[in-house]
């Protein structure tokens, strides 16, 4: 069921339980209390399919404790994840490829499919260099706007070209915006897809400089979270990224002297099988 049909029910019962309350078939106090009962619970339904944390609509992973299949991970061992959106988008994904060579660092990318059948050899050499490549979707779009066929088709022409490129189907799926409802989550599981979002968000796309990208990650740093950040620019890709990059290189210092390992979404899942980790 989609969050606009929920919302729309609840608010329609509002206006019902109002008229009733007006030709006092109920009392106009209790008519009152309970029409702000639904407009809450409706807009509490659309809260909770864009707000990026929980699991109202299904199971999404927004930590790395989440992720499926983990096996035992001790839980002082500080793992963090970086992950990026909306990419391949050059030069910047190429310079970031570059900042976790040189520090020997993995991380997730959730790329936009359209874009890498653009750039089909960032995608290869992310892989090749032992990052995790999942899908952000075919074409950028908010998904709670489109039909489920439009759904379907946007996820698996996805999948398509990410395994044309690869060799290897996605298995980890970031919504556009994170939002998503009952009926996206049944298509991400139709397609077999885990929905993954994030803990740590320091909004790098809105101009801030790599400082303040920093410390904003800094500020929020703990065992299992999961960074979002931006190599790419959807749908227009035109801004600078650059912050970005260079932010990147300052947290894997700074998140190793803190004692963590940072690691791709595999890597986490992979992570029992690494004695000393």
């Amino acid at each position: 069921m989609r969050v606009l049909c929920i919302m729309g029910a609840f608010y329609l019962a509002a206006l019902v339980i109002l008229w009733a309350g007006r030709r006092g078939n109920v009392s106009r106090k209790l008519a009152a209390v309970a029409s702000v009962v639904c407009l809450l619970a409706g807009s509490g339904a659309l809260a909770a399919a864009v707000y990026p944390w929980g699991n109202s609509y299904g199971i999404t992973v927004n930590r790395l404790q989440d992720l499926p299949g983990k096996g035992v991970v001790p839980a002082t061992a500080g793992y963090m994840a970086l992950t990026f959106d909306d990419g391949p988008y050059p030069p910047y994904t190429d310079r970031l490829l570059d900042v976790l060579k040189e520090k020997k660092a993995h991380a997730t990318f959730f790329l936009v499919a359209e874009q890498a059948q653009r750039h089909p050899e960032l995608v290869k050499r992310a892989l090749a260099e032992g990052h995790t490549v999942g899908l952000h979707a075919f074409r950028h779009r908010d998904f709670l706007k489109l039909t489920e066929e439009e759904r379907q088709k946007d996820l698996a022409l996805g999948k398509k070209v990410l395994h044309d490129i690869t060799g290897k189907e996605p298995v980890y799926w970031r919504p556009p915006h994170g939002f998503r409802d009952f009926s996206v989550m049944e298509v991400a599981a139709a397609e077999k897809l885990t929905v993954v979002n994030w803990s740590v968000i320091p909004r790098d796309w809105t101009g801030i400089g790599k400082q303040e990208i920093h410390n904003r990650v800094m500020d929020k740093a703990e065992n299992g979270a999961i960074v979002l950040l931006h190599d790419g620019d959807s749908p227009f890709y035109k801004a600078s990224r650059k912050a970005t990059v260079d932010a990147a290189a300052l947290l894997i210092d700074s998140l190793r002297e803190k004692g963590y390992h940072l690691v791709s979404l595999e890597e986490y899942v992979q992570a029992e099988k690494r004695p000393g980790q």
